[in-house]
């Protein structure tokens, strides 16, 4: 009789235990926020102060594309609360009912916005989206190991036919790609016509075989010299040339992208007002300023970008002038032409 007391003590306790490991880990799935987003956006600082005001823990996923971001959640991807997609990506996933219709209620910082980025031709009024960053698309160039001509005379010829190629690489990016064959033969970057896409990728696959690689994350690879000439994010270019004074960027003559990316909640989310606790927090110009000052990004919020150095607020690569953004595009969608150049950037890169 002993024995069998013992040994229902034993399974009692053994229940208690299990049962507070499964309540922890309920409560831990519960408070943990699921970030996917690029790389370089999000401060440890930043995620900790969150973290300290509202007792969630932030986890992140990185992506190189928009295209890996939708393939994930096209394939079934459920175990993102917040995803940061760019604009034309953004379209498609709000036609495809694939995002949460953001609450204002829960938005109390959303008024920094600048009132130009209230209604963006993707998701007017912003109903699904809430832009965090901005920026460009256009060339870095380490201007101590390869001469350029004057900026204003740049052509997207100096990336495409590089100086020097073996030390060159190209956005890891099927529409930043084509977008710039497509500059530069004076077609627009969201054309339709097959003729101009094939021809663009009879270009890329001549281009290819002599750079050194693709890649959506060039700035190690520009501070280490180990890239001269660098197809790249305005972002990426501006972070490399803090870093070394030599690393320059440059927006082609013939005109550039320019693009959103943003906060947006996937439909399938289970965490749908902690995932705008997480929105409004950055929305929040003291905690916008901390991230865009370390990580020198383009910032939407009105509030915060007055709150910079003058030496940012006025930094053109950031801000490009009025001269400047006449000649950018932003990306489109391009319905029905969207497989076809699939099919041909999977040819490209095989």
């Amino acid at each position: 009789m002993g024995t069998q007391r013992i040994v229902g003590l034993f399974l009692a306790l053994a229940g208690i235990i299990g049962g507070i490991l499964f309540l922890r880990t309920k409560v831990a799935q519960t408070n943990t926020l699921r970030v996917c987003t690029w790389s370089n956006y999000f401060p440890e600082a930043s995620l900790e102060e969150f973290t300290a005001q509202t007792g969630i823990r932030v986890e992140l996923t990185y992506i190189s594309s928009n295209e890996e971001l939708f393939a994930k959640l096209k394939a079934g991807a459920t175990g993102f609360d917040i995803i940061q997609p760019s604009d034309y990506i953004t379209r498609r996933l709000i036609a495809l009912s694939m995002l949460a219709p953001l609450e204002p209620r829960l938005l109390s910082n959303l008024h920094h916005l600048d009132p130009y980025y209230l209604n963006l031709s993707y998701d007017p009024g912003l109903k699904y989206s809430v832009p965090f960053t901005f920026g460009t698309t256009g060339i870095a160039v380490n201007v101590a190991k390869v001469p350029v001509p004057k900026e204003e005379n740049l052509s997207w010829s100096f990336l495409l036919n590089s100086p020097d190629p073996t030390h060159t690489s190209l956005l890891d990016d099927m529409r930043e790609v084509f977008a710039s064959v497509l500059f530069f033969k004076g077609l627009s970057p969201n054309t339709r016509e097959l003729a101009s896409l094939e021809s663009a990728k009879e270009e890329i696959t001549q281009i290819k075989n002599h750079v050194l690689m693709f890649t959506s994350e060039p700035k190690a690879l520009l501070l280490k010299e180990e890239l001269t000439v660098s197809h790249a994010y305005s972002v990426d270019a501006v972070q490399a040339g803090q870093e070394n004074p030599n690393i320059r960027f440059f927006i082609p003559r013939e005109g550039g992208i320019i693009w959103t990316d943003n906060f947006a909640i996937p439909a399938t989310s289970p965490h749908i007002e902690q995932a705008h606790q997480f929105i409004n927090f950055f929305l929040d110009p003291k905690n916008n300023l901390k991230v865009i000052e370390e990580n020198l990004l383009a910032t939407p919020n009105r509030t915060a970008r007055l709150q910079l150095p003058e030496g940012l607020q006025k930094n053109p690569h950031l801000y490009p002038p009025e001269k400047t953004l006449k000649t950018l595009l932003f990306l489109e969608e391009l319905g029905d032409a969207l497989p076809r150049l699939s099919r041909m950037w999977t040819e490209l890169k095989s």
